[in-house]
């Protein structure tokens, strides 16, 4: 199903698919925001903008041309700890693709007219992020779960850090990360695999595979509730309450995916039925989970309107006691046990699902689990596991809430009063 290619100055990762007409092709570099110095906070952003504006051999024009113009697909990503570059093409175009790829990633060209003109792209998009709720309250709870650490920083900067990134920085940093030994490839096609080799050596050749010096600060626990309410002029509410939670190589990992099936992941869970269905209090409601290598964290989103928030509030933590404090049925286990089975198998019956399947587990991993060996593994947990494991992520006096809205001066009170009346 896999097969790690390390003879190559660049790791590989070839996956195929047997009777497959398309291919994705990712090139990831282990570099992200939580390695940023705090004075060009957003930088690692700021150079994948800066990838697509040309490279050695392709134009800005040329490389959305190569790829789009052959029926492709192409994007790029910036996270707290990689950033990808990727393309979606018609399986006999990978080796170009790649080559592109690869040309863009080891030598940009990074001209400085371009960077002032990305400058001001990047400054909107900082606005557009501020001037969502949703997101904003995410950002907010992020730096509350994170506090003084790079985890809870914006991945996207700020605009007093983004104005002051020149090409001398972003040369810097390019030149810190964006080594062959520290970039993973991955390759879920039918196309030959001496093609693919013959590309990666052709780029790499010359280049310097020296290992990337990479300083990675734990975070401190979390030890007490965190609370932050933000005025905004919006019609909808926007609150989230997040925990701890396991890390990427953390063995609770699978049963926190498990729990955050139970609670929010779907139209069936627990959350969804009590706060929307039954009560009507909002339109959307949610869990979501996020690994890093050495931490992690459980949250909860909802929308609805502020009247409703004391309300929404008594009943989300009523679920969270529940799971908490009593074992699941076994057939809400099983489910919930299906429900990711199916995921994961509709997930890498795709060439673009079994590409980031494999770059999400082999870039905080290291290693890669098949489908079957998940399967192993998410068999064994029981219902007690679930209750155990809940007890540890949901402790009410280690949690944060976020809440962006209308009449803050009205409704922070209250909120406050809420959550401090739990402990």
């Amino acid at each position: 199903m896999f097969e790690v290619i390390d003879s190559l100055k660049a790791k590989l990762v070839l996956s195929e698919l047997p009777g497959l007409k398309t291919s994705s092709v990712g090139v990831f570099v282990n570099a992200g925001a939580r390695y940023e110095d705090n004075k060009v906070k957003g930088i690692a952003h700021f150079l994948e903008h800066m990838v697509f504006k040309g490279s050695k051999r392709y134009s800005y024009r040329k490389i959305k041309e190569e790829i789009e113009g052959r029926g492709g697909i192409l994007n790029g990503f910036t996270s707290q700890e990689i950033t990808g570059y990727y393309s979606h093409c018609l399986y006999y175009n990978a080796p170009r693709v790649l080559d592109i790829l690869l040309d863009m990633v080891l030598f940009p060209v990074l001209d400085s007219k371009e960077i002032d003109k990305e400058r001001k792209v990047i400054l909107e998009e900082i606005k557009m992020h501020n001037d969502l709720p949703h997101v904003r309250a995410s950002s907010l709870l992020d730096g509350l779960l994170w506090s003084n650490h790079p985890l809870g920083k914006e991945v996207i900067g700020y605009f007093e850090t983004v104005k002051n990134i020149g090409r001398s920085n972003l040369c810097s940093f390019k030149n810190q990360f964006y080594s062959p030994s520290n970039i993973v490839i991955i390759c879920v096609s039918n196309c030959k695999k001496d093609r693919i080799y013959r590309v990666i050596r052709e780029k790499t050749k010359g280049v310097s595979a020296s290992l990337a010096k990479v300083h990675q600060r734990h975070p401190s626990c979390l030890n007490r509730v965190n609370i932050v309410v933000e005025e905004k002029d919006i019609d909808q509410s926007h609150l989230c309450i997040g925990f701890r939670s396991s890390s990427a190589r953390s063995r609770e990992r699978f049963i926190t995916e498990i729990i955050h099936i139970i609670l929010g992941a779907n139209m069936s869970s627990r959350l969804f039925e009590e706060i929307r269905e039954k009560r009507g209090l909002c339109y959307d409601i949610s869990t979501e989970v996020r690994r890093f290598k050495d931490s992690g964290s459980f949250s909860i989103h909802v929308g609805l309107d502020s009247r409703n928030i004391i309300t929404a509030l008594d009943n989300i933590f009523r679920q969270l006691r529940l799971i908490r404090e009593k074992e699941i049925s076994k057939k809400e286990l099983e489910r919930a046990k299906e429900y990711l089975f199916g995921q994961m198998l509709m997930n890498v019956e795709r060439a673009s699902g079994r590409m980031f399947y494999i770059a999400d587990s082999y870039l905080s991993t290291g290693k890669i689990y098949s489908v079957e060996k998940v399967k192993n593994i998410v068999d064994k947990i029981d219902t007690l596991s679930i209750r155990e494991v809940a007890e540890k992520i949901f402790s009410f006096d280690r949690m944060c809430v976020s809440c962006v809205l209308r009449h803050k001066d009205r409704f922070e009170p209250k909120i406050k009063r809420f959550i401090h009346n739990l402990l």
